[in-house]
């Protein structure tokens, strides 16, 4: 029975050894929760109704899911799906989407933006980052001047470092 009693915890302690070495090698993820998402998209339209500007604001996790969509008042119906493919297309290709707008002219990079049909490169759609991670991306559009689209995401996304 003794010999019995020893080899159970001795089991378990091999059986457990593995997995805590594992845990301790895998890096912590955060995450973009549907809460935070919200504020920051009130945030955008708060910072963008500042200037008369009635956009759609889709928030997206780091895979591109939708996690929170907005669409202002007045805003055009293309602004709907365009507001996600912004977003999408930040949080998939991990950059602002003013900075590979230029690129579809770049030799090289003409393939860029035939890659699927969600990607969309024009400006409005910026990455949201924790901690130098990538949790997601924000997309905004109905404004006329896209950089205004790009300046409200800008001012919503301070809300990370408040």
């Amino acid at each position: 029975m003794t010999l019995f009693k020893n080899t159970i915890p001795m089991l378990l302690a091999l059986l457990l050894t593995p997995h805590l070495q594992a845990s301790e090698l895998l890096p912590k993820q955060y995450k973009l929760t549907t809460a935070l998402a919200e504020k920051i998209a009130k945030a955008a339209v708060n910072e963008c109704k500042k200037s008369n500007a009635n956009v759609s604001i889709s928030v997206v996790n780091d895979q591109g899911r939708l996690m929170y969509f907005y669409r202002g008042d007045n805003s055009g119906s293309n602004t709907i799906h365009t507001s996600f493919r912004k977003a999408y297309t930040s949080a998939t290709l991990k950059a602002p989407t003013s900075v590979m707008a230029g690129f579809v002219e770049t030799k090289g990079f003409s393939q860029l933006g035939k890659m699927e049909d969600d990607i969309l490169l024009l400006t409005g759609g910026l990455p949201i980052t924790y901690k130098d991670q990538l949790v997601g991306a924000i997309g905004l559009s109905g404004s006329p001047n896209p950089k205004l689209e790009e300046t409200c995401g800008m001012e919503a996304l301070k809300l990370l470092t408040e």
